[in-house]
């Protein structure tokens, strides 16, 4: 491509003057790093109102813009397979956490790898039933197979059941006896960046963790931190002051009211083992702190290197926060040194944060955590389809600011191709390939309004929601629609389905028709 060629295809973007190097034949290209939480809830970052020791990721949100409305797939399978392939995850196969894709998406690193990227991944690689390698990724460490039982290694030791999922590129990997398994992924990626830093081409990493996803490990240190702010302040308060910041911040208006407490949950002042239940949520802490270290340290590679202001960086979760009550079906085979793993929520009976131990923070703290919104991972209700996005790209994004447009999982492609310069093909490998589904977000970034989807659906397991405009419908399974004005109240507390028929009428109908269209 010639300069004048590549300036005028950069225009018609509205890419930002200072892209463009004089006498080279090639645009000097962002790196682009994703980075990607599992079961974080919407206010955990300390930027996004939370309590917790964030900052990284509060510096990524000083130097860069928050979006105050991204939503997501609402559980881990869904949502990477509509970040890797800008689709819906239905149009490629996954209508369950563990569910194969087809091969009718591209990954990420696909049209990324053609436009001359060279791309990395560590982490979760879920539910595709090819190598990392054989989907356009150069490397890639992580678990290497198509389903991958997120929590069940946990953070910290291997299980003998599943050595072989662990990948490094092509071969089976051995982790080592003792990890804990946000720095293990974070090892690979930052020697993965050193490689990258000598070639002379721009670089793609994706880093799926797996923290802060139960079960709760943490070191004893990390969680001392945490123990007595929690058992101090107890979850209605922290609701309430997570609530108050977000509102002052400007991430939610101030008019809009938090939702009451989980009908599960009893008051803080009267709730029974509170200082089990202080653990919980101070290990589940000491996993977001662990995370945002982690980051930081990848944040460190690209200053040392120079390019850390050379590179658009997107910090995102894969759904709102979990409220499951979830343990192994079978304990037996979850062993680690020949012991059974130690397995409950039952108040006071097992303790969280050691490795051989499987607890869960359960409704009280994925209320906090949801703040201020209503329902959990897997729902269409904000707290589930809602997460923290924030995005950092000196000279591009405006630093400090907050976008409150709706986008979704599925617009991070189209984004990465424009920003790349890289094309989205019809056919590759000799695969139709669907189209995308997905709208940049780079005129997002470059502080504009960009054309609205018409609508941003989702169904999982008989939730379902449409939002369109100001408006939203959601229903749970089996139950009536409901509906909400996302601009007067986006914390879901009224329910005006009965006063506004014509406009159920109509995005009942988008739905329907959505749903047909992708196969529902």
């Amino acid at each position: 491509m010639s300069v004048a060629t590549a300036a005028a295809a950069g225009a018609s973007r509205g890419l930002a003057d200072g892209w463009w190097f004089g006498g080279e034949q090639r645009r000097d290209r962002p790196n682009i790093v994703i980075l990607f939480a599992d079961d974080m809830g919407f206010s955990d970052p300390g930027c996004f109102g939370g309590e917790i020791d964030t900052p990284n990721l509060d510096s990524l949100a000083k130097g860069g813009v928050r979006f105050s409305q991204f939503y997501n797939c609402s559980i881990c399978g869904p949502s990477r397979a509509s970040i890797q392939t800008g689709l819906y995850n239905q149009q490629v196969g996954v209508r369950s956490w563990n569910d194969e894709r087809t091969k009718n998406g591209l990954t990420l690193a696909e049209p990324l790898h053609e436009a001359g990227y060279h791309t990395m991944m560590i982490g979760k690689w879920q539910g595709w039933p090819d190598y990392a390698r054989d989907r356009g990724f150069d490397r890639f460490f992580g678990s290497n197979v198509s389903t991958d039982p997120s929590a069940g290694p946990g953070h910290y030791t291997r299980r003998v059941h599943n050595l072989s999922q662990w990948g490094l590129d092509y071969a089976v990997f051995t982790p080592p006896d003792e990890f804990y398994r946000t720095d293990l992924y974070t090892d690979y990626a930052v020697s993965f960046l050193d490689e990258a830093y000598t070639k002379d081409q721009p670089f793609f990493l994706f880093c799926a963790f797996v923290a802060p996803h139960w079960p709760l490990h943490a070191d004893e240190a990390d969680i001392a931190k945490y123990r007595t702010l929690y058992r101090d302040a107890g979850w209605d308060q922290l609701r309430a002051d997570r609530c108050d910041r977000l509102k002052t911040e400007g991430l939610i208006d101030p008019g809009w009211s938090l939702t009451a407490r989980d009908a599960r949950v009893p008051a803080w002042t009267g709730a029974s083992h509170q200082d089990w239940e202080a653990e919980r949520m101070a290990v589940y802490a000491a996993q977001v702190d662990r995370l945002d270290r982690n980051i930081g340290r990848i944040l460190q590679s690209l200053k040392d290197a120079g390019q850390y202001d050379n590179s658009l960086i997107l910090f995102l979760s894969d759904n709102g926060a979990s409220d499951q009550w979830a343990c192994p079906a079978d304990p037996v085979h979850w062993r680690i040194d020949g012991t059974p793993t130690l397995c409950g929520n039952e108040p006071g009976v097992v303790w969280p944060g050691p490795h051989n131990t499987f607890v869960t923070y359960g409704p009280p703290w994925a209320n906090v955590s949801a703040t201020p919104f209503r329902q959990y991972k897997m729902s269409g209700y904000e707290g589930g389809w809602s997460c923290p996005f924030l995005a950092r790209w000196p000279g591009i994004v405006s630093p400090g600011t907050i976008t409150h447009q709706p986008a979704h999982l599925m617009d991070v492609m189209p984004t990465l191709l424009d920003v790349a310069e890289a094309e989205y093909p019809t056919v590759y490998n000799g695969h139709a390939i669907t189209p995308l589904e997905g709208k940049s977000l780079l005129p997002v970034l470059q502080g504009r309004q960009r054309e609205e989807h018409e609508g941003i659906f989702f169904e999982y397991a008989g939730y379902r929601a449409v939002r369109a405009g100001s408006w939203k419908l959601v229903a749970s399974p089996g139950q009536a629609w409901e509906l909400y004005d996302m601009a007067a109240d986006r914390t879901e507390t009224n329910n005006v389905a009965g006063s506004n028929p014509g406009v159920v009428s109509d995005l009942t109908g988008r739905y329907n028709d959505w749903a047909d269209r992708v196969g529902i």
